[in-house]
């Protein structure tokens, strides 16, 4: 069916008119469909362009603006006395005992380095899969790998903002909720997520 309704109106009337009549409408009604074609198919062109260069328009570089409203957005709400602790243990590979507060837990420990608690994990799946399954093991190790930093990573990264931890490690960790203790040897949280932590604080004080 034609989107122009006069098409319809002057195809009913062509009985009625003369010779000079017939072919003016027949002439108007051939523009019509013809113009009707012409749209259509730029229409079809325009969505198999979209169609096949999507990426042109989807991505693009983030501003400077943009990337600084995003580290605000992720590291503007965290600790600043705990987010300085956490890089000096990253840093000098020191271990410190200290208790966190989230959620309504409790969470004792020792804070160690990032670096200590992949070996942890990764010792564990050789224990346990490197016999049996060496690709089980092999694909752990991987993942735990690919959380360590690159080697001499700066302080101040490419959109000039400061490099910020986002995760904090512990080892010998108690965890207390609603009177329950749960015991785990290694454990990795949220800095974001911290609401409270004391320093030099067990949880058998």
């Amino acid at each position: 069916m034609s989107a122009f309704p006069g098409c319809f109106a002057a195809r009913r009337s062509i009985p009625k008119l003369n010779k000079e009549g017939l072919y003016t409408v027949m002439i108007q009604q051939d523009k019509f469909e013809e113009e009707e074609q012409v749209t259509k198919a730029e229409g079809n062109e325009i969505q198999q362009r979209m169609s096949a260069c999507p990426a042109e328009t989807a991505f693009r570089p983030l501003t400077r603006v943009e990337r600084r409203n995003l580290w605000l957005e992720e590291y503007g709400g965290q600790d600043v006395a705990l987010q300085m602790w956490v890089q000096l243990v990253e840093q000098q590979n020191l271990e410190i005992t200290m208790m966190l507060q989230m959620h309504g837990l409790l969470v004792f420990g020792v804070m160690v380095s990032m670096s200590s608690y992949i070996q942890f994990y990764v010792g564990l799946n050789e224990e346990l899969h490197r016999e049996s399954e060496p690709e089980t093991a092999d694909m752990l190790n991987s993942y735990y790998y690919a959380l360590l930093p690159p080697c001499g990573q700066p302080e101040i990264g490419p959109a000039g903002l400061p490099i910020i931890q986002s995760y904090i490690h512990l080892r010998d960790v108690t965890i207390l909720s609603a009177g329950h203790k749960i015991r785990v040897p290694f454990w990795r949280g949220k800095i974001s997520e911290v609401e409270a932590f004391v320093m030099g604080a067990t949880a058998s004080d």
